[in-house]
């Protein structure tokens, strides 16, 4: 009987220091991000609209709620990368609305 103690295959990976470890592979997401301030204390309204205007990918997070303004503050990622797009879309479905300052972000 001839018993193998080792195999090449084996002593490969141990010869490089490890285990082989599997390529890993990073989804990375382009966005345009921004702050909109809108009228009221509801902020369901808004998202809706937003849904509707860049799709059910678009997150929106409350920033701030001010009782003395009547205002809602949203911090909002589309997966639009075109930030005049975004400008457009907003001016055109959010007419009332307070634009603060829109950035390109990349998420993994």
């Amino acid at each position: 009987m001839d018993f193998r103690t080792s195999d090449s295959s084996t002593l490969l990976p141990a010869a490089s220091g490890g285990s082989p470890r599997r390529r890993e592979t990073r989804h990375w997401r382009h966005c345009v991000a921004f702050d909109l301030t809108v009228p009221g204390l509801d902020s369901s309204p808004a998202r809706e609209v937003l849904a509707y205007a860049f799709g059910a990918q678009a997150q929106a997070y409350i920033v701030e709620t001010s009782r003395l303004h009547d205002c809602t503050t949203l911090y909002v990622e589309t997966d639009s990368e075109d930030i005049n797009d975004v400008i457009g879309t907003l001016t055109t479905h959010f007419p009332n609305a307070t634009l603060g300052r829109v950035t390109r972000v990349t998420r993994h």
